[in-house]
């Protein structure tokens, strides 16, 4: 839920070539860390992962407009150091299909990132007293975090309109030469631009700010929903598999 779908030249160089470095330090660190055993042991299971959260982030949901990430599945599955590198590759391939720009890859491997880091350690600390509980608290936390972090990382630079969910598809086009032509009227306007986009909204029979709070309710449901029955179909026909994987 937390992918950013701009396109490149929305946001400036200056935040997006830092989300590189950072990212690429981090993967740096983590490939340094990574003991070549417990590789071997999850690495059919990183492969699985790499294919769920690309399916989808790929697959549009059609009762809400927005995309499942699974990300908080991948950090349960495989803990949040491979679930990072996931992260990165399944960006990176959907960036170069369009989905998001290029120049977003970084950031947007440091946004479900965090999903994954915090979703996985949650997990180990509460799933162990209950699965269902510890799953449920995981999403629900590491979901409205790394909302949050999109959110306002889109909002403080490019516009809050461009954070809302399917925003971009309809004018990213217009936002981009906007931006471009008149950066500091651009950032004037981003309240302004927010009502409007926010007032625009539709779901089912509802609009404005009800439409969105549903759509980021429903969404966020949808995503524990399903991460919640994974946890539990594979925690029944492999019951070992948490204490293989959850290593760092």
């Amino acid at each position: 839920m937390s992918h950013i779908h701009v396109p490149d030249g929305i946001i400036p160089f200056y935040i997006w070539i830092p989300g590189y470095l950072i990212t690429f330090a981090i993967i740096f660190l983590i490939i340094k860390s990574l003991d070549t055993q417990h590789i071997k042991r999850i690495l059919p299971y990183t492969g699985v992962s790499a294919a769920l959260m690309l399916i989808g982030m790929s697959v549009p949901l059609f009762i809400v407009p927005v995309h499942l990430s699974l990300a908080v599945l991948i950090g349960i599955l495989i803990g949040p150091k491979m679930g990072f590198l996931v992260v990165f590759s399944v960006s990176l391939i959907l960036a170069l299909f369009g989905h998001g720009g290029i120049t977003i890859v970084g950031l947007n491997t440091l946004v479900i990132g965090s999903e994954v880091l915090i979703g996985g350690m949650l997990f180990r600390w509460i799933g162990k007293k209950s699965l269902v509980g510890g799953t449920v608290t995981a999403c629900i936390i590491a979901l409205v975090i790394s909302m949050a972090m999109m959110i306002s990382l889109v909002g403080l630079t490019a516009g809050f309109a461009e954070a809302l969910p399917h925003h971009h598809n309809e004018h990213h086009h217009e936002e981009a030469e906007d931006h471009h032509g008149d950066d500091e009227h651009h950032h004037e306007d981003h309240h302004h631009d927010l009502e409007e986009a926010v007032g625009g909204m539709r779901y089912f029979i509802f609009t404005g700010w009800v439409a969105l709070v549903l759509i980021l309710v429903i969404g966020l449901a949808l995503e524990t929903t399903i991460t919640v029955l994974m946890v539990k179909f594979l925690n029944k026909v492999k019951p070992d598999l948490f204490r293989l994987v959850h290593r760092f």
